[in-house]
């Protein structure tokens, strides 16, 4: 008997169990969380529920800039024309 027309033993079988109903709860549950937040956040913020903190402690965030003084610059180039000169050579 030649081994191509010997027959094949079988090893394993592949079952497949398909239960039926519907799959990927999992992902809509993920977007209500998130949309909820989302929600809670815009709520907490237009709000104004984050610009009291720092009125109730008294918070003063007001800060002087110092006086600086720069020296006068005379930029006269004596030409007397407010265009720039042609330099192409033309």
């Amino acid at each position: 008997m030649d081994e191509r027309e010997r027959p094949v033993e079988v090893e394993r079988e592949t079952t497949v169990i398909n239960a039926g109903g519907d799959r990927g709860g999992g992902g809509t549950i993920a977007a209500v969380v998130v949309l909820l937040l989302i929600a809670v956040l815009a709520f907490l913020f237009f709000g104004g529920y984050f610009e009291s903190a720092a009125d109730e402690v008294g918070v003063n965030v007001n800060v002087e800039a110092p006086d600086v003084k720069m020296p006068d610059i005379n930029i006269d180039t004596g030409k007397g024309e407010s265009t720039p000169s042609n330099t192409s050579g033309q």
